[in-house]
């Protein structure tokens, strides 16, 4: 099986709404020898967005666009939960949604390859107060911190979100990511809210932290 026939597989079994069939799809693509990595970005990620795609066209519901993350979000798990780590490197991301923003996933992945990389992560997950943020960020020194945001409404909370991480880190702030859909055809907006960079998925955001903080 190749990473296109598993997307196109996964693709039919998440919109049919059964989480039986996904699984399968990825227990036959990891027989084939589709690692973490692979079935993370050109299986997971693209099939996402194309239900998110559908969603905007309004010919899939809001309900099937969660059965499809939730569906996910399982599968993700189970593979995750298969792995042996590597040793620790000594570096800890932060990872977080916005206050109100919702989609975590891209956030999940992120943490799970830097896993596999040596690092140590806390994922926060979906609509994390930014004082609570911004008091973790002070308290535990992370090496950078990775921020969600995937709907326009929600990018002033980002800006404000960044800020408070500067503030509360003045004599040795983190790096901070910021990525979501609002950053792929815009990547200088991510810039312009007060990021130091942004990816457009998973990969990529771990390959410009490993850069940059190496």
């Amino acid at each position: 099986m190749t990473a296109d026939e598993a997307l196109d597989s996964y693709l039919a079994a998440v919109l049919a709404g059964s989480r039986r069939d996904a699984m399968s799809v990825i227990d036959r693509a990891r027989a084939a020898g589709l690692d973490l990595r692979t079935l993370y970005l050109e299986v997971f990620q693209p099939a996402l967005r194309e239900i998110g795609q559908l969603w905007q066209e309004n010919r899939v519901t809001v309900a099937d666009e969660h059965l499809a993350t939730a569906i996910t979000q399982s599968a993700m798990l189970r593979l995750y939960g298969s792995l042996e780590l590597p040793g620790a490197v000594g570096r800890t991301l932060i990872a977080a949604c916005v206050e109100t923003e919702r989609h975590e996933i891209g956030l999940r992945m992120l943490c799970d390859i830097l896993e596999l990389e040596g690092w140590n992560t806390l994922f926060l997950g979906a609509t994390v107060p930014t004082e609570s943020l911004a008091r973790m960020v002070a308290e535990r020194k992370p090496a950078a911190v990775a921020l969600s945001v995937s709907l326009p409404p929600h990018l002033p909370r980002a800006r404000t979100m960044i800020q408070a991480i500067r503030e509360a880190t003045p004599e040795n702030p983190p790096v901070i990511l910021l990525g979501g859909r609002p950053f792929l055809e815009q990547p200088e907006l991510a810039y312009a809210l007060g990021a130091d960079l942004t990816a457009r998925d998973a990969a990529e955001g771990a390959a410009l932290l490993r850069k940059r903080l190496s």
